[in-house]
């Protein structure tokens, strides 16, 4: 829904603006010939329910026949014992959004490339393949009343292969030149997947984890979660929720504005939970540049509260039939999906083309990087942060291990 308010007063009567109840509306006024007067509810809410019976905003002025019929209200057991509803026109799902993950750290870019269950394999490879190298040259030892390898040697050997660093010498035997020709093999494909995911890792940084349930943002470090304070269909489906998981949802909403809530959003680390289609024409309008791009993340995952948006009437109201004919209709010409198409594609469009007037676009996506594809990405410092902090771990177990040594030494030579 979209309008503009005609005056400050409570209840006042709005000019609707270009919206998909709007145009269903506007076809049923030529097609049935009625006039109307359109106004909000006094307490500025869809309408929920009171222990008293009663029900607040849009629901609570049909229940009193203070007005004849709402446009955009959910399907409700509850409200339907005090409204009458028209068929369901369409159904919106419950989404959250919240602001695109980041990018990993670059200190992390040398172990990204593989996955944490392949290192793990990898080096009980590594490990394994040195015993049986070992076990292989001492069998062969006994038999012939040579020299083997020892154990150390063994793992050492085989560590070293896969850091493509191959000692000089080889096995002489037949079975240690065969095992040491596959484990060569093996190491070289290992190598070469890793250093292409490298480049890569390094060339285009991975981002963390989405959060697409509520479950994982329960379980989500640090995060918070909001909802706007319309009190409707969505505010009762919370309440009403018997779920443990929705139940925790709601325990800790904070309820605050549309600005306010993406203010916070946009600070990292917060979820605006909302409808789906109403939020997908405020990011296309007002939170993506001329180029498609965004900074905000839709979760995968919808929630459906109820059954879908229907009119609703006062009870006995005699021409409701005929407006959910005519509704029936508008359905089956499939007009109403491809209004909706019209209207958000319509509305970014328009907003898009102010804002580039004012640059408010620029200054929202500045902070996005956005490589054109295909351009050369030049190696920085950044990128290698990793590497030169791996010196430095090195370098400093080099020297402790060499004080250690000298300690070592100095203690036996007094001795």
């Amino acid at each position: 829904m979209d309008f503009r308010r005609n005056s400050d007063a409570v209840a006042t009567t709005v000019t609707p603006q270009d919206s998909l109840d709007v145009r269903i509306l506007s076809t049923l006024t030529r097609t049935l010939n009625f006039t109307y007067e359109m106004r909000v509810p006094w307490d500025n809410q869809w309408g929920t329910s009171t222990p008293s019976g009663n029900w607040t905003g849009v629901v609570g002025t049909l229940q009193h026949h203070k007005a004849d019929f709402s446009l955009l209200l959910s399907w409700m057991r509850g409200r339907y014992q005090v409204v009458e509803y028209s068929r369901i026109y369409v159904n919106e799902p419950i989404v959250f959004i919240m602001l695109k993950p980041g990018p990993l750290p670059q200190y992390l870019a040398l172990v990204t490339p593989l996955e944490g269950d392949l290192w793990a394999a990898l080096f009980l490879s590594t490990v394994s393949a040195g015993l049986i190298l070992w076990a292989l040259q001492w069998a062969w030892g006994r038999a012939s009343g040579k020299r083997g390898l020892t154990l150390d040697t063994s793992i050492l050997y085989t560590w070293s292969i896969l850091f493509e660093e191959p000692p000089p010498h080889i096995p002489t035997n037949m079975s240690g030149r065969m095992f040491v020709g596959w484990w060569w093999l093996y190491c070289t494909l290992v190598t070469v997947v890793y250093r292409s995911s490298l480049i890569a890792h390094l060339s285009v940084p991975g981002t963390s984890a989405t959060i697409d349930t509520f479950k994982q943002l329960l379980e989500a470090d640090g995060w918070t979660w909001g909802y706007e304070p319309s009190y409707g269909a969505g505010w009762e489906w919370f309440k009403m929720n018997t779920n443990p998981i929705i139940k925790r949802i709601f325990q800790d909403m904070e309820v605050m504005e549309f600005p306010q809530q993406m203010e916070r959003v946009f600070k990292g680390r917060h979820a605006l939970i909302t409808w789906k289609y109403k939020i997908k024409s405020l990011v296309a309008s007002l939170y993506t540049d001329e180029y498609g791009n965004t900074p905000i993340y839709t979760a995968k995952q919808v929630y459906f509260n109820y059954g879908g948006y229907g009119w609703c009437f006062r009870k006995g109201a005699p021409f409701r039939r005929a407006i959910d004919l005519q509704k029936q209709r508008m359905i089956e010409a499939g007009l109403i999906p491809q209004w909706i198409d019209d209207l958000v594609g319509t509305k970014a469009m328009k907003a898009r083309e102010q804002f580039a007037a004012t640059g408010a676009v620029n200054d929202l996506t500045k902070n996005l990087q956005q490589d054109s594809e295909g351009e050369r990405v030049v190696l920085s410092l950044l990128h290698l942060q990793s590497v030169f902090l791996l010196l430095v771990i090195g370098s400093t177990i080099g020297l402790t291990v060499l004080f250690i040594e000298v300690v070592v030494f100095s203690c036996r030579k007094k001795k």
